[in-house]
């Protein structure tokens, strides 16, 4: 029996479009709420044994990261459960899961078996190191952190006085998710030109290979080309500098016409004979870097940041204060550009988040509904798939689904 929505407002380049996923933590959870935010119907399996382990911590991030879906708790390798979960991939156009590599096979829930179930399914497989290669690699859990470690992404973010350190906020997570989200729609398109289903195999640490912008060098023998994210920036004017007040400003001040104009604004003298005509950037330990660092630090510590962002845009130097969320909630422009969503939970709380982006002009995204408790919808979904109140309660008494609506951890007040 088709399973849908019926209070899922119609909206979004998504609408129409069925996604199932068990998922749990940041990247499998973000790349399905980004399907949501568009219009997706989204139903989110959790772990019969133990809720998504976000909402252990006293975060909103379990409220904000996991709206626009409904949740429920399944036994998925019971013989009940497969059934039901079968049943909800019959209709489901994607199904995007974040387990070890081959959990699911090791489930006999493969590839194969899946497609015999619904042809056109796109399966998403997201896990530390892929569904194939070594096996031991195959094998190892994996989190944001690792997944950095591994593919030389923390490597990139060291320096000689610390610890090599994860670049956050769980960069590797959302980079995950966003080429999940990416990658099945690009699937999406095709299966409707040839009605074959697709499987994607998302290993996070080749992702994070991916999106290195030195790692050509590092991968040719260049080293010496490597720049450091750990490390003071070797380049006067690319990096951020604390103000009269404390707080502190990025700023990338080089380039051709940029170093120039911002010479006249700090009164250097551009073409004299410490810096010559065509110097594009000032490099610390020249002439030209040493005298321009002065300058910038002299400046800055004269200033408050927001008197010094001011000045500096207004002589077109490309300057940003570094905000606070404090800053970012009462800026002019998120306000006009109407950021931020609200909407209230189901304990009549109201959040703030950040509402779906990008912005589609003749399609956008919504909030419409608050995030669900921990088996919130098990009655509403299997009634869908044809269940009666009597084989609910039984799936209850095997063990087969759960609910505890009242579970501490899920809300953080």
């Amino acid at each position: 029996m088709p399973w849908g929505n019926k209070a899922l407002p119609e909206f979004g380049v998504l609408s129409g479009v069925k996604v199932v996923h068990c998922t749990q933590t940041t990247a499998g959870p973000f790349a399905a709420e980004i399907l949501a935010d568009y219009g997706a119907d989204v139903i989110w399996i959790e772990n019969i044994k133990a809720p998504d382990m976000i909402r252990l911590g006293h975060s909103y991030a379990s409220e904000v990261e996991r709206k626009n879906q409904r949740a429920i708790s399944l036994n998925i390798p019971s013989p009940q459960g497969r059934q039901i979960f079968l049943k909800l991939l019959e209709d489901a156009d994607i199904f995007i899961e974040n387990s070890k590599g081959g959990q699911y096979a090791k489930w006999g829930l493969s590839d194969e078996v899946l497609w015999e179930t619904n042809p056109r399914l796109i399966i998403a497989h997201i896990s530390g190191f892929g569904q194939s290669g070594v096996p031991e690699y195959v094998s190892r859990a994996s989190y944001d952190q690792i997944a950095q470690a591994f593919s030389g992404y923390m490597y990139m973010n060291s320096n000689p006085e610390t610890a090599p350190y994860a670049a956050g906020p769980l960069a590797a997570d959302f980079f995950t998710a966003l080429y999940t989200a990416v990658s099945v729609l690009a699937a999406l398109n095709k299966v409707k030109q040839t009605g074959k289903g697709e499987s994607i195999d998302i290993a996070q640490f080749e992702l994070m290979m991916r999106v290195q912008q030195r790692a050509p060098d590092g991968f040719n023998g260049n080293d010496k080309n490597l720049v450091f994210a750990g490390y003071p920036s070797p380049v006067a004017g690319i990096g951020s500098y604390k103000c009269r007040d404390g707080r502190y400003v990025s700023c990338n001040l080089g380039g051709a016409g940029v170093f120039r104009r911002c010479c006249e604004f700090l009164g250097l003298e551009y073409g004299g004979p410490d810096i010559p005509e065509g110097t594009q950037q000032g490099r610390i330990g020249t002439p030209a870097g040493d005298l321009y660092q002065s300058a910038l630090l002299k400046y800055f510590s004269e200033r408050t940041a927001d008197e010094a962002q001011k000045e500096m845009l207004g002589a077109r130097l490309p300057i940003s204060k570094i905000n606070t969320f404090a800053d970012l909630i009462d800026d002019p422009h998120v306000k006009a550009r109407g950021v931020f969503s609200e909407f209230e939970n189901f304990k009549g709380k109201k959040l703030r988040c950040v509402g779906p982006v990008p912005k589609f002009k003749n399609y956008p995204g919504k909030v419409w509904r608050a995030a669900p408790g921990y088996g919130m919808d098990n009655e509403e979904v299997l009634s869908e798939l044809g269940y009666t109140p009597e084989d609910i309660s039984a799936l209850y008494d095997e063990g087969i689904i759960r609910k505890d609506a009242e579970l501490k951890y899920t809300y953080p007040y």
